[in-house]
C-alpha cells in the first residue's frame, strides 16, 4: 500500500481559509437583514386604554379559578 502525500502550500491554505471567512461574512449579513425585516417596528405597537373595564362575565372569570 502506498501513501497518498498532500502537498498543500500555506498559500493554498490561507486562500480556502480567506475564501471560508469571506462567505461566513456574506451569510452574517443576510441573517442580520432578515432579522431586521422580522423586527417590530415602533409605530405599529398596539396600545390598550386602561379606563376601559373588561367584558368578560362572571361566569368566564370563574371558569379560571
Amino acid at each position: 500500500m502506498t501513501k497518498k502525500k498532500n502537498n498543500i502550500s500555506i498559500n493554498e491554505i490561507m486562500a480556502i481559509f480567506v475564501a471560508y471567512i469571506q462567505q461566513e461574512m456574506e451569510y452574517t449579513a443576510m441573517k442580520m437583514k432578515a432579522m431586521k425585516d422580522w423586527e417590530i417596528d415602533d409605530s405599529k405597537e398596539v396600545s390598550i386604554s386602561e379606563d376601559s373595564q373588561p367584558s368578560f362575565g362572571e361566569t368566564f372569570s370563574k371558569e379560571w379559578l
